[in-house]
């Protein structure tokens, strides 16, 4: 365990994320897909060029499932971005899919997700940060996802990806408010590999539970996300990592 723990607010991982230029981000948890209680999960993307002359960006898709390696080594063509101008997408996320959007991206051009289900008279979702491979969980570190539920109202789901070709595998330990271990696994994770756990407090034997606090690391470096959504109206809150 980390001696000194650096808490990092949701709105400085997205600062520290879409200031990075002219490097890679990854999206995690994007989707395209039927959800729980008659949702459907959709992406859009907003790419903004802040610099003063011509930007590019380029995504590739990162299914879950399967190992990604030729998908992180991939250099597609950008595509121009003129300057002061954004573009919006929805057409990134193959129907039926879920995992992580890669991203290249110029100096100056900023990127930002959400993911949403658009039913009834409106829509729910949350905002999605693009992550740099600086704000990974290296090995030998733990990340903290916070305020985990299990309720009849709130259930959470966890995702974890691997940003690196390696194959290595990511242990979560789910840890109640007095301090006891609930439940821990390991998982292996391929090569640019995107974990997803639906209903992670169930599938660790917690039928109830508040305040509970997942601890992840890896033998890889990771990128992990959490979402709490309400059961009721569906909507998610996004839970960041801190470290």
């Amino acid at each position: 365990m980390l001696n000194v723990m650096r808490w990092v607010s949701f709105a400085a991982v997205i600062l520290a994320a879409t200031l990075v230029g002219g490097e890679e981000l990854f999206i995690p948890m994007v989707g395209q897909k039927q959800g729980q209680d008659g949702t459907w999960w959709s992406t859009e993307v907003w790419f903004v060029n802040t610099a003063s002359t011509t930007g590019g960006y380029a995504v590739v898709f990162l299914p879950s499932g399967q190992a990604n390696v030729e998908g992180l080594q991939a250099e597609p063509p950008l595509d121009d971005l003129p300057p002061g101008t954004t573009v919006y997408r929805n057409d990134l996320v193959p129907q039926g899919a879920t995992g992580v959007l890669r991203v290249l991206n110029t100096d100056g051009v900023l990127v930002f997700a959400r993911i949403f289900s658009a039913a009834g008279r409106g829509s729910f979702g949350q905002g999605i940060p693009a992550l740099s491979r600086g704000a990974a969980i290296r090995p030998g570190e733990v990340g903290y996802l916070v305020g985990l539920r299990r309720t009849p109202q709130y259930r959470t789901n966890l995702v974890a990806f691997n940003p690196s070709p390696e194959p290595g595998s990511v242990r979560v330990r789910l840890v109640l408010a007095r301090g006891e271990v609930a439940g821990e696994e390991a998982f292996r994770l391929a090569g640019g590999g995107y974990l997803q756990l639906d209903d992670v407090l169930h599938a660790f034997g917690i039928a109830r539970g508040e305040h509970v606090r997942a601890e992840v690391s890896g033998t890889v470096p990771l990128l992990a996300l959490a979402s709490v959504i309400d059961t009721r109206s569906g909507a998610p809150t996004l839970v960041p990592c801190q470290r």
